[in-house]
């Protein structure tokens, strides 16, 4: 599969801002890793997120920049580094 035929699942291109709604999960890869699990189901890395969002049932909309990522430690795909965030 050519790089240009990978449909990417986060709206934008790579750095491109995004805001996204979901609950906050933390997985048991590696020690631990956060992501978000989004309203239309996909589930998102995020990078480097702020202490105060690292709590799992946390439904929250985080602002980020878009990191697409083939391969991660967590193994998503798609990542976020974390702008910001707000609980809803």
């Amino acid at each position: 599969m050519e790089p240009h035929d990978v449909k990417l699942r986060v709206p934008g291109g790579v750095n491109a801002k995004v805001t996204l709604r979901g609950k906050v999960r933390k997985l048991g890869l590696e020690g631990g890793l956060w992501a978000l699990a989004t309203e239309d189901g996909q589930m998102v890395e995020l990078v480097a997120p702020p202490a105060e969002l690292c709590s799992a049932g946390l439904q929250v909309e985080v602002v980020g920049e878009r990191r697409c990522a083939e391969v991660s430690i967590g193994m998503l795909g798609d990542a976020l580094r974390v702008v910001s965030f707000r609980v809803v």
